[in-house]
């Protein structure tokens, strides 16, 4: 998942070359916010997948009630 987004920034740096700026790439952000990063995107990995299971129960359970009926 980081790779993706240090590929669309890169992406976004090329794209548009009246943007100046030769150290976009986050290898050049300090070590602590590239902590932060890599925690914001695990947690949000983390809490999508939970989203994502809390809608499967929710819709087995539907599918379970219309079966009983």
């Amino acid at each position: 998942m980081l790779k993706w987004l240090i590929a669309f920034m890169e992406a976004a740096s090329v794209a548009s070359p009246a943007a100046e700026a030769p150290a976009s790439s986050l290898a050049a952000l300090p070590l602590l916010v590239k902590g932060l990063l890599v925690t914001l995107m695990g947690l949000l990995g983390v809490f999508l997948v939970l989203t994502l299971l809390f809608a499967t129960i929710r819709l087995m359970q539907k599918l379970d009630t219309k079966e009983s009926k």
